[in-house]
Parts: C-alpha cells; structure tokens; sequence
C-alpha cells in the first residue's frame, strides 16, 4: 500500500483551502454517475499527490451501490472521487477511507467538505447582497402599506368604542387568553330578518393579536429593518468567514419568522370580525353594562344603539409583505444545482 503521506500529502488537501469564492462558485462538487468519469480504475491507488476532488452519494438509484477501491464490493452508497497527479481517479467509500488512512484522510476530506459548505453559503450570501433583490426596500414597502395603518386604526376605533374601563378588561382577556362567557344568542339585524349569533357557551376570543398588549405592526417592522440592515451589511463585508455568513444567514431566518408573524398577526382583523366572534364580545360587552349593543352585518361590525356609534374592520385591506417574504426565502434556502451527470 501506497505511503500515506505521498497519497494525500499537503499540496494535494491545499488544493481546495486556496480556492477563491469566485473559483469555487465555478466548479462542481457533486456527481450522481461516479462510475462513468474518466480514468476510473478498481486497481490499488497510484503511489502519488491527490486530492478529494468530487463527493457522491447514490442513495436510491437503480444502479446501486458504487464499488470501492479498498473494499472491492458495492458497499457504499456515499463516498468521494480522488484524483491524482497524473489523472487517475479512484471510487472511495468514505468509511474504508477513514478506516485505512484514519486522521490524514479525515483532514483531506475536511478540507473538501468545507470547500462545499462555503460555496453553499456563498451563493446565499450573495444572492441576499444582490442588486437584483432589494430587501430593504421591499421591507420599507411593506412598512408604508396602507394596511399597517388600518390596522392600528382599527384598533384605536374599537377601544374608542368599548370606552376605557371595557378595553382594559378586555385587552386583560386577549393578554391572558381567557375565554369570553356565553349567554344568549346576539341579534344579526339584515333588513326585515332577525338572526342570531354566538354560543350559549363559552369560547376563546379570536383575532386576539389585534387587541394584545405590545409594540404596534409599524414598530415591530422599524426594529425589524432595524435588524436586517444589521445582516446585509455583514453579508456585504469583504472577506466575510464561512461562520459570519452561516450567522447572519440564521439571523435572516429569525427576521424572516418576525416579518412573517406580523403578517399573521394582521390577518386576526379578518378573524376578530367574524359574525359568531363579534356575537360573543357583544354580549360580553352587555354583561358589563353596555346594554345597547348589537352586531349588524354587510359587513359584520358592532354598533351601538344607544349612542348610534359602531365598529367595523377596515376597508380594502390587503396584507403587506409577500414580496419581502419570498425574496427572503430565496436569499435563504436555495434549491441544490442539478448534479452533473460524468461523462
């Protein structure tokens, strides 16, 4: 057996350490058809410089399992392509590797692997800095969409509605997650026909986000560019290391999750106004004193027959920020190049 040290010796795991970004973007790290490259041999390994220079993994394919050089059988499923100096290749699995040449093939094979995970982080990275994608401004879109103020406009209409002493208990309930009493059915008035809505018994207010206490949609967003700004301006530095880009990616995955839980917290509008929610809080309201309220519809909204007021959900209201959302799932999660067929 050839000398470990002339096999794989420095110059030959080096080889993917001095790769530049650009470089590595250009090359293929991956093969689903190990077997058909060229200068592929079963015989023992040549006595000279190497180097990991493909991964496989065929899990699945009607072929089977790749055959290794040190085994001799069909054994593994997963492995490496080594080429040496004067073009031979060899098929290796990666457990015999490990089992004939223990912590210098780990090192080499380390280096590969590295190679690969950065290229994957790379192209992430520069996907989420590209001119092309905008997050910021698709961020700031959203912030100045109509709908983020209707949102706290609605609010601010429905506590104006209950008063401040029903709001503070009411905001309590939402806060807490307590369920609203039931009673009898409220009056739908529509027209000339009387219908009834809500439960005898009790249940959970929905569209509750909409009434809890904390910082408003506009807020959570500012703090949210806030953090973003942070990121890509991580990811546009020069010479960012494998770890920061891994870091401000994850970071970009913790935002996306933000941006998307404002967007559901603005949905509850559509959820607070449904007829049966609406019934339960009117009669929630009557049971502390607020004797006149009833529930209309087209649409449903709440009124007051008493001082003729009422409170309805918001106009032509659209939920911002599908632009940002998908962009951001793109910069984070790319779909993995089509491994190369060998020929």
């Amino acid at each position: 057996m050839a000398d470990l040290d002339a096999l794989f010796d420095k110059t030959g795991a080096g080889f993917w350490k001095s790769r530049s970004d650009d470089e590595l973007l250009e090359m293929e790290f991956t093969t689903d058809d190990p077997e058909s490259l060229d200068n592929i041999s079963n015989d023992p390994p040549p006595d000279e410089e190497a180097m990991v220079e493909l991964a496989y993994n065929v899990a699945g394919r009607d072929a089977g399992r790749v055959r290794c050089v040190f085994c001799k059988y069909p054994n593994h499923e997963r492995g490496v392509v080594m080429l040496y100096r004067t073009g031979q290749r060899r098929l290796v699995g990666r457990d015999c590797a490990h089992k004939h040449y223990g912590v210098t093939f780990d090192a080499l094979v380390q280096d590969f692997d590295a190679a690969h995970d950065r290229v994957n982080y790379v192209e992430r990275q520069r996907l989420a800095v590209s001119e092309r994608i905008d997050l910021l401004g698709l961020l700031r879109a959203m912030r100045a969409a109509p709908a983020i103020r209707e949102f706290a406009e609605t609010r601010r209409r429905l506590r104006d509605f209950m008063g401040n002493t029903l709001w503070d208990r009411f905001v309590k309930i939402a806060d807490r997650d307590e369920p609203l009493s039931g009673g009898h059915g409220t009056a739908v008035r529509h027209g000339e026909m009387t219908l009834y809505v809500g439960s005898r018994s009790e249940g959970y207010l929905q569209g509750a986000e909409m009434v809890r206490t904390g910082p408003t949609v506009a807020e959570r967003l500012d703090q949210i560019e806030l953090d973003l700004a942070g990121v890509i301006r991580v990811l546009r530095a020069t010479e960012v290391g494998t770890r920061d880009i891994r870091a401000a990616l994850v970071r970009m995955v913790d935002i996306l999750k933000q941006v998307e839980a404002e967007r559901v917290r603005m949905r509850s509008v559509t959820r607070f106004f449904d007829d049966e929610n609406l019934g339960r809080i009117a009669h929630w309201m009557r049971e502390h004193g607020r004797h006149g309220i009833a529930v209309e519809v087209l649409p449903y909204r709440l009124v007051d027959d008493y001082s003729q007021a009422e409170c309805g959900p918001p106009k032509d209201y659209t939920i911002p920020g599908m632009a940002v959302v998908a962009a951001m799932r793109d910069a984070i999660v790319i779909s993995p190049k089509k491994r190369r067929k060998a020929s």
